[in-house]
């Protein structure tokens, strides 16, 4: 079955049944711990078809941080069965379903534990992990959290930590994946359980078969800052080009494709403008010579900007919010290259920020001996520092920009700067919810 190959993403996803699962336990380690909560729904013909929650008598105390955590009390489950009571009705439910959890790896082994003790066989059900399914979908989500993905992508989830909740949640979750897989044309089983590749929700990857109306069909509808790269044969990266609002220049870029053998063509949201510059920046050396003049001047005639030959010495730190919701992204202009930037989730990372800008100061001012290093390729350094500095001035509200000596000062008053950024901004792109 995992071979096949459907006539359409719907008809993929209307074949095969899911059982979202989600366990409450005592504890983490399924060889000690027991379940004291089990919600489980059922996904048929791409929609929930029913629900089924049992509360379980552990037969053992339910720990204070597990009561505060689920609101799940000894008096609540004290006339509850025991899960062998039930196990058979759960059994049943799931049927030959594919399971689906946020945290399979936590939850599959319980169910299997209660199977163990009982000698009998094991679950053979084919098994999706919503989580790590995120993962390969958003590659940069510094967290996939149940109720993070809830909120940025809009679903409703009440009581977090109650297993027929967050089993509807994730189901939730599940059926927008669902669309969005249908979005990219998926056609395969396999697909499903590994979505890598092309299936990521801040790119496009259009191929020369589909032509080029297709990618300007795409740059159309794309309001963001993006990345658009232009691929050859065996992969070879024949152009990079950042670009502030495809939807306003994509008509400009008809002429510039013109000139390209490509056989792939990748655009990807980013979040600022400079997030495109630095990543034209790391790659630059890979594009053949003869194509690198070519994206310069395309830059500099379509921007025509003056030049900004001291924007290095003027800061020391910029940052801005990530493509993601509620992630940022800190760029060191002490030891400035392509890879001298840190993306963290605030308020979650605060510590680990000022930890990162700190030691950067340290290292500027003892191994560097407060020389800044700069590394930009030379062919595109002027044309990088000026549209850097025409996105800082043009955008003063989605960049913040910071000195040594800001980092330093003991009352840390650089971080309420950043709360304010964070509290403004945090949803700035809209993603992934708004997504290619």
């Amino acid at each position: 079955m995992s071979e096949q190959n459907f006539n359409s993403s719907d008809e993929l996803l209307r074949s095969l049944s899911f059982c979202v699962i989600d366990l409450e336990t005592t504890g983490g380690n399924p060889e000690t711990e027991k379940i004291i909560e089990v919600g489980m729904v059922k996904i048929e013909n791409r929609q929930i078809s029913e629900e089924r929650s049992f509360l379980i008598n552990p037969m053992k105390e339910i720990p204070d941080f597990v009561q505060k955590l689920t609101g799940i009390r000894k008096a609540d489950v004290e006339h509850a069965p025991k899960i062998e009571e039930v196990i058979d009705e759960i059994l049943q439910f799931i049927g030959d379903s594919v399971l689906v959890a946020h945290n399979t790896s936590f939850d599959i082994p319980f169910l299997n534990g209660v199977l163990k003790k009982q000698q009998r066989p094991t679950l053979d059900n084919k098994v999706i992990c919503t989580n790590i399914m995120t993962k390969y979908m958003i590659p940069d989500i510094m967290s996939s959290n149940l109720a993070y993905m809830s909120q940025i992508f809009g679903i409703s989830h009440s009581q977090a930590h109650r297993a027929i909740e967050d089993a509807r949640a994730t189901a939730k979750l599940l059926l927008k994946y669902f669309d969005i897989f249908e979005s990219k044309n998926i056609r395969k089983v396999n697909q499903l359980y590994y979505p890598r590749n092309k299936f990521e929700l801040d790119r496009a990857i259009i191929e020369m078969e589909e032509g080029l109306p297709r990618v300007f069909e795409v740059l159309s509808k794309i309001e963001n800052p993006s990345i658009v790269t232009i691929k050859g044969d065996n992969g070879v990266i024949l152009t990079i080009l950042p670009l502030k609002n495809p939807s306003l220049e994509f008509e400009g870029l008809k002429t510039y494709f013109e000139g390209f053998r490509w056989n792939q063509i990748h655009i990807r949201l980013c979040g600022p403008f400079i997030e495109g510059l630095f990543f034209m920046n790391s790659n630059f050396i890979k594009i053949p010579e003869v194509y690198r003049k070519k994206a310069v001047e395309y830059l500099k005639s379509r921007h025509q900007l003056p030049p900004a030959p001291h924007l290095i010495d003027e800061h020391d730190f910029v940052i801005t919010p990530h493509l993601i919701s509620g992630q940022f992204i800190v760029y060191s202009f002490l030891n400035f290259s392509p890879y001298s930037q840190l993306i963290f989730k605030f308020p979650s990372h605060k510590k680990k920020l000022h930890q990162f800008l700190l030691n950067q100061v340290i290292r500027f001012e003892t191994q560097q001996k407060g020389r800044k290093k700069v590394f930009i390729q030379n062919d595109i350094k002027d044309v990088f520092l000026s549209l850097f500095k025409d996105s800082l001035v043009k955008e003063p509200q989605v960049y913040l920009t910071l000195k040594a000596s800001d980092i330093k000062d003991e009352r840390k008053t650089y971080l309420d700067h950043i709360e304010q950024l964070a509290f403004q901004e945090s949803d700035r792109y809209q993603f992934p919810a708004k997504h290619l």
